[in-house]
């Protein structure tokens, strides 16, 4: 008996724990395993086919393992902590719908690799902008693997994202917020274009007056979709107290949105550090 737990799994490789009985003491480690996990980006044109590959390579160390494949549609919280999964079409601007896969389901010998063939056949009045899915390969159990009593047996999956561009795709966005919160700090972007975008940036702290940032944050490369939320944010720890310590700033932003242009904006803040992690900050 079998029962694989629910979880929401961001694009990128995850191990899902699974209950089976198994010994503990017999209890088999995650899957190990190389895979495109980059994003499938495509620019087409109307009544177009496309044709991509993911590959998926087993460690030579590996049992026989087999895997299925699906489309399915998929999108971000807000806040890009979570990611959620719904059957194609679900979302209008969904390219889950016109994906084909081949094969649907293979085994995979140790040190071998899964290769899997995606078809994209472009709707001919299909309008300008941006459409995505998400590819997700599951690892099927072997009903026959179980033995006496209970432990954890790992499954492994894997999500990456497909992006289908049809010109003239508009990339715009503005800046909505700048949040600063406990040792956390966000920028609130919308996307204002017809296509998703691939945002990332920078935070610099500077006291008033000089040209020199006293601090400069990376802020981890996230996405912004057009539906079912045009907001998002890029969110990063702020420096040490030592490296920015208490005072007031202004923190310029800085966001590469993929146009021939960068985005920007200015707030000024007070910062007041402590070793306390829920120190006050305005």
């Amino acid at each position: 008996m079998l029962s694989t737990l629910s979880v929401m799994r961001p694009l990128g490789w995850l191990v899902i724990a699974a209950l089976s009985v198994t010994p503990a003491s017999q209890a088999p480690r995650p899957m190990s395993f190389s895979a495109t996990l980059t994003s499938i980006k495509v620019s087409a044109r109307p009544g177009q086919v496309i044709t991509r590959q993911f590959q998926l390579t087993l460690d030579r160390d590996q049992a026989t393992s087999r895997f299925k494949a699906r489309v399915e549609d998929w999108w971000r919280s807000e806040d890009g902590q979570q990611s959620f999964y719904a059957a194609p079409g679900t979302l209008r601007h969904s390219c889950a719908r016109w994906a084909s896969l081949n094969p649907v389901e293979s085994t995979v010998e140790p040190g071998g690799t899964l290769v899997i063939r995606i078809t994209v056949a472009v709707p001919r009045e299909l309008g300008p902008g941006g459409y995505w899915c998400a590819l997700t390969v599951d690892e099927v159990p072997d009903p026959m693997a179980s033995a006496a009593g209970v432990g954890v047996r790992f499954a492994a999956s894997v999500s990456t994202g497909i992006f289908l561009y049809v010109d003239p795709v508009e990339r715009d966005a503005s800046i909505l917020d700048l949040k600063i919160d406990s040792d956390r700090i966000a920028v609130k972007v919308r996307n204002q274009g017809n296509a998703p975008l691939g945002i990332e940036g920078r935070l610099q702290f500077f006291v008033r007056g000089s040209s020199t940032p006293t601090a400069t944050i990376d802020l981890p490369r996230t996405t912004v979709l057009t539906e079912p939320f045009v907001d998002g944010e890029l969110g990063s720890l702020l420096p040490s107290a030592a490296a920015l310590p208490s005072g007031r700033y202004v923190v310029r932003a800085i966001l590469d949105i993929g146009a021939d242009h960068d985005i920007g904006a200015e707030r000024e803040v007070t910062l007041i550090r402590a070793s306390s992690p829920n120190a006050p900050v305005r």
